[in-house]
């Protein structure tokens, strides 16, 4: 009882007599908690701009990750991509080079085969020399014309190839003037393939033949008039149905 009495006693003296000391007191305690408080509140600020930053930079982490996996498929597909076009400018280039090289060694042999073809008309048969003869000079004109393209010599030596490979399975006839027995006369000439060539004078008196081991037109016996002159009838039948030429098998 006596202490409660003396603790209510002092605590009463506190109030009405130590007001100023409290009020100290007071401000003591209170400083350091605020700043306690602030320093927390700063804190946690800066621990959520910490939190928020870092949620930011994983994102843009995590989009650099896939932008460079996109960056690296990309490089991958343009790595084979520039392969392939590599690949394709070295084919393009063999070919090139292969060309160049069959060009180079192509205009001799066309330029052989020419001569060929020259010694066949020549050596053969002595049917349509001007036309074929003709058809020798314009190749030599194309295969000495640098600006004519080498595939377009190649294509005019072929044709004329076709051309005298042709004369082999056609008949023919037209006329010419020949020389039989020192005499130059104007005759139908037959020509049978690259077989045979016979002649009819336009009067349907006299026929004959070339013989290619003596390269001369030679008579025959009035008694072969009328074969020779069925198978020129032949002919001229076969012909008017087919026009210019009409091919045989032998």
């Amino acid at each position: 009882m006596n202490k409660l009495v003396f603790t209510a006693v002092f605590m009463a003296g506190l109030i009405f007599t130590g007001t100023g000391h409290c009020q100290e007191f007071t401000g003591q305690v209170t400083g350091p908690v605020n700043d306690s408080i602030n320093i927390r509140q700063n804190t946690q600020k800066t621990e959520d701009a910490w939190f928020e930053r870092k949620a930011e930079m994983t994102a843009e982490f995590e989009a650099l990750t896939r932008e460079t996996a996109q960056l690296a498929a990309l490089n991958k597909e343009l790595q084979q991509e520039e392969a392939t076009q590599q690949a394709a400018v070295d084919e393009l280039n063999r070919e090139i080079n292969e060309i160049a090289r069959m060009t180079t060694e192509l205009l001799p042999f066309l330029k052989e085969t020419r001569q060929r073809l020259e010694a066949t008309v020549e050596s053969g048969l002595p049917f349509l020399p001007e036309e074929r003869y003709t058809r020798l000079k314009n190749l030599d004109r194309i295969l000495d014309n640098a600006n004519i393209a080498v595939s377009e010599k190649f294509r005019k030596v072929m044709e004329a190839l076709s051309i005298e490979a042709e004369y082999g399975n056609t008949v023919e006839i037209y006329q010419e003037k020949i020389s039989v027995d020192s005499k130059n006369i104007l005759a139908d000439i037959f020509r049978l393939g690259r077989l045979s060539l016979f002649f009819r004078s336009l009067d349907q008196k006299e026929t004959g033949y070339f013989d290619p081991l003596t390269s001369r037109w030679h008579l025959l016996p009035h008694k072969y008039n009328r074969d020779i002159g069925n198978a020129f009838e032949i002919a001229f039948a076969c012909l008017n149905k087919n026009s210019i030429h009409t091919e045989f098998r032998a």
